[in-house]
């Protein structure tokens, strides 16, 4: 899709996000994505570069339930993660940090 038709709204204009396992910045759009366990995409999204993955499964939690979702680190957070099995039964595994405990 051409940058032209992101630009009409504010909100859609590419801008800078920040990669904390790679210490660097970048600039243009996040791609979300959720596929079935045999590797069927279900959902594709994009967002702003700015916007924090845990914004999106505030988004989606209304769409999808019942399911295990496999996220990266972007996506740790004990309160999101209680507050999707409690609302929807969606269960989110995310690795470890290595500084956290159990």
């Amino acid at each position: 899709m051409p940058l032209e038709v992101y630009k009409e709204k504010i909100s859609t204009i590419p801008n800078k996000g920040y990669c904390a396992s790679r210490d660097s910045r970048y600039y243009g759009y996040k791609l979300h994505a959720l596929c079935s366990v045999s590797g069927v995409f279900q959902r594709i999204d994009l967002s702003t570069a700015s916007v924090h993955d845990i914004n999106y499964l505030k988004d989606i939690k209304h769409q999808i339930s019942d399911c295990t979702l496999i996220g990266d680190r972007g996506y740790l957070s004990a309160e999101i993660q209680l507050n999707l099995f409690e609302t929807c039964n969606i269960k989110l595994n995310t690795p470890m940090r290595n500084n956290q405990n159990n």
